[in-house]
């Protein structure tokens, strides 16, 4: 059986978005933006061994694992994509690898984000790739 994670972090974002015309989604994902910044990230962090690929922004995602969960943090140097990380981060902490390995592209798209540019979609999706390669996740997905 498929282990049950907590994804209260994401569907509060998938509903938030959902209730939201696109331009409102765009302030509420600028709004997202300054509430990550009031937890600044590191400089330290800020390091090539974080920096993720696959995003036109620069983006730093940091990985911790604790008791087989695995908590993300992360930076953009742009202030959507800053709110998108957070979005991103926030509703996949805490799972477990194998939860990880579950979370799919169909996710993302769920997110209701169809007003970004596609760039940002795919980074999106990018980012998704990357947080499951460092969870350790995207190891057993040949799919994803």
């Amino acid at each position: 059986m498929t282990e049950v994670a907590d994804m209260t972090a994401y569907e509060d974002f998938a509903a938030s978005l959902d209730a939201l015309d696109d331009e409102m989604r765009f302030e509420y994902i600028i709004d997202l933006a300054k509430d990550a910044r009031q937890d600044p990230f590191p400089e330290s962090g800020k390091v090539d061994a974080n920096l993720m690929h696959g995003c036109m922004s620069k983006v730093w995602i940091t990985h911790d694992e604790r008791g087989g969960r695995h908590w993300f943090h992360g930076h953009s140097d742009a202030l959507i994509v800053e709110g998108l990380v957070h979005m991103m981060t926030r509703s996949f902490s805490g799972l477990t690898a194998e939860a990880l390995r579950h979370i799919s592209l169909d996710h993302v798209r769920r997110l209701n984000l169809g007003a970004l540019t596609t760039q940002r979609q795919v980074g999106m999706m990018a980012m998704l790739k990357h947080m499951q390669r460092l969870s350790g996740a995207r190891k057993a997905r040949a799919d994803a």
